[in-house]
């Protein structure tokens, strides 16, 4: 595992996995790596609220179609960026999808893509959408990830992230609100914004990627890919909250 090299401040050797495309410990590994740096337990469940006949649309450049609801199974082919896939099962985070274009049937890691038409057979879906929450501001990026926020965001009565901001140089730019920078730690804080890069990295399909988390310079903590090993700038050390 790599580590992250440090700039500023004395904090030393936090690891970092880089988060492998359509690996499925990405919900489980930010997941439990957002909770450690809000102090909440990780045990919420990520569930899109999907079902057969939904229509989902894919949120990355390219993403695999596989043989079976496994990262290990063989891949059938590709599809990008805003195809249409129909639902037709479920398998614990995989679906069971057939893509619109070209009728090719296959599985899909669901943190990959977004719903985007409910189904109405039974009166079901009509129920569901209206439920739609409030996004937390990285739906367009990952879903689950989104969701867990969303999550956290309820747990403690206030918002993670004022502004989400993706550049075209491959970074991405979090302001986090001001009650957030207020309640927690610089740790947590730390741990935040390597869960962000995490998703931010995966969103790009591991290429070099950067996130700066911060409103201002002197609070602000940046993670950029530098050779094999992230590097790490910290603001100086002060106090925690």
């Amino acid at each position: 595992m790599p580590f992250v090299r440090v700039h500023g401040g004395k904090t030393h050797g936090l690891p970092v996995r880089t988060a492998r495309r359509e690996g499925n410990m990405i919900g489980r590994t930010l997941g439990l790596g957002l909770c450690a740096a809000v102090g909440v337990a990780a045990g919420f469940p990520v569930s899109a609220g999907a079902a057969p006949g939904d229509v989902h649309a894919v949120t990355s450049e390219k993403v695999n179609l596989r043989a079976g609801p496994s990262d290990s199974a063989n891949v059938r082919s590709t599809v990008s960026r805003n195809d249409e896939l129909v639902e037709l099962r479920r398998e614990g985070e995989w679906l069971g999808v057939r893509v619109v274009r070209t009728g090719e049937e296959g599985w899909i890691f669901s943190d990959l893509v977004r719903r985007k038409t409910a189904s109405t057979l039974s009166g079901e879906g009509a129920a569901r959408a209206p439920q739609r929450e409030e996004a937390a501001g990285f739906e367009r990026l990952s879903p689950a990830f989104d969701t867990l926020v969303r999550r956290i965001n309820d747990q403690f009565g206030y918002r993670f992230a004022e502004k989400v901001e993706a550049g075209n140089n491959g970074t991405l730019r979090v302001v986090p609100t001001d009650a957030w920078v207020y309640n927690t730690s610089r740790d947590a804080k730390i741990y935040a914004a390597l869960a962000v890069y995490q998703m931010w990295k995966n969103y790009n399909n591991g290429r070099p990627v950067s996130v700066v988390m911060g409103g201002n310079e002197r609070e602000r903590i940046t993670i950029g890919d530098s050779g094999d090993t992230p590097d790490l700038a910290l603001p100086a050390m002060g106090s925690s909250r």
